[in-house]
């Protein structure tokens, strides 16, 4: 039984080789080539144990390890199987049809950065004594690490924020806010060209004792492509046509999150709702 369950892991590595995909929009991934062909390429990403087929119409180039380019513009120079590497021109007779395939561009693991505008739109009774809100501010990073399967994704997230509220029937009194430092996850799913995602973070927030404290955020948020909708919209302009590739990347997420964070004494929290601009690497 071992031995059977040490073939079956090596036999999906016993034609592959190592290689990098750079797509259209100018993200990357990197992990084991299992084959290429007219229409698509089977890759095990790095720090994943199963292959997925990405259509060539979603790749601009593929680098193997070596040096070698394999897909250059879109084009196929040499196609891989099994092992071999073949000119595609000897295979003209090769049925490379679109309908021969049940392929799907995958979700693929890379880094985002994310900026966040948010206002308090609810406080808990602890905390009515700061009547006068800010806006808030954060700023988050997403990586690459964690689990992607089909249109499914969880990956770790990390992000630094600062709120701000305040007396304002009391000049002299204290006010409530500062940076925060957050890690956590963010599981998600693609419907469509949008996701649905949700946020869990714990840290350390400043209290009114002007004190690093623990405290927790949870949220959800709805992810929009904003890029591909510019240049859907506006792709005939000469701007939009000169950075298109760098817009592809861009999307837009509507937000909303409660915390609850310590105070010098017991605990508070507020809800708030807000927008935030991202961009894929």
């Amino acid at each position: 039984m071992k031995n059977i369950l040490l073939f079956t892991i090596l036999s999906s590595y016993l034609f592959s080789v190592g290689g990098i995909i750079t797509f259209n929009d100018g993200t990357t991934i990197e992990g084991e080539i299992q084959s290429v062909t007219q229409s698509a390429v089977n890759i095990i990403p790095m720090g994943l144990t199963f292959a997925e087929d990405i259509r060539l119409e979603n790749i601009d180039s593929l680098k193997l390890s070596d040096g070698n380019i394999i897909i250059e513009n879109s084009t196929v120079i040499y196609l891989y199987q099994n092992g071999e590497f073949l000119d595609p021109t000897e295979l003209e007779n090769e049925i490379t049809s679109e309908d021969d395939y049940d392929l799907e561009y995958v979700v693929v693991p890379n880094w985002s950065a994310n900026l966040y505008f948010g206002y308090p739109i609810i406080k808990a009774t602890s905390f009515e004594e700061y009547d006068k809100s800010n806006i808030l501010y954060g700023f988050s990073v997403g990586s690459p690490y964690g689990i992607f399967a089909g249109d499914f994704f969880m990956n770790a997230i990390f992000e630094f924020a600062y709120y701000s509220f305040q007396q304002s029937n009391n000049l002299m009194g204290g006010n409530f806010g500062g940076p925060a430092f957050q890690i956590g996850i963010s599981p998600g799913l693609f419907v469509g060209s949008a996701s649905v995602s949700l946020t869990a973070c714990t840290g350390i927030y400043q209290s009114d004792d002007e004190k690093f404290k623990g405290g927790f955020i949870a949220g959800g948020s709805i992810d929009l492509p904003l890029g591909p909708y510019i240049i859907d919209r506006y792709g005939d302009k000469d701007l939009v046509k000169s950075y298109e590739e760098f817009l592809e990347a861009f999307e837009i997420r509507i937000t909303g999150r409660s915390n609850l964070i310590q105070k010098g004494k017991g605990y508070t929290g507020w809800a708030d709702v807000g927008v935030s601009l991202g961009y894929e690497f």
